[in-house]
């Protein structure tokens, strides 16, 4: 994260086996095509969490999502963030200071309004 000080930055938590999540990432990667000279998203897979791991890279490829997806095989960034539902999402300022957190799924409308109240 401390690569991406200076840029605001939607940080989304999120499994393959979570309705909600799936339903939110066709936003999230509209969101990123025109926000991402300005707005930096960041989509953590708990990957401890899932099946296979190679199922997580198979729905990243079926989707062509574009967007930086790590894998958070170990949960230290689910610990971090004290992630304890998915999807779940922390808006960062440009100071890197977490501006809002948004537990369940994102609208586009709701993304583009949050960051844009962000510093």
């Amino acid at each position: 994260m401390s690569d991406l000080r200076g840029k605001k930055v939607i940080l989304n938590f999120w499994a393959t086996w979570c309705p909600p999540c799936r339903k939110e990432m066709p936003a999230m990667q509209d969101f990123y095509n025109e926000h991402k000279e300005n707005v930096e998203v960041v989509a953590v897979n708990l990957t401890d969490s899932e099946k296979k791991e190679k199922d997580v890279h198979k729905y990243i490829n079926k989707y062509d999502y574009t967007y930086p997806i790590p894998l958070d095989r170990k949960s230290k960034a689910r610990n971090m963030y004290q992630v304890f539902s998915v999807p779940t999402t922390y808006f960062i300022d440009t100071k890197g200071k977490i501006h809002q957190v948004k537990p369940g799924p994102m609208t586009y409308e709701f993304m583009k309004d949050t960051i844009n109240s962000a510093n």
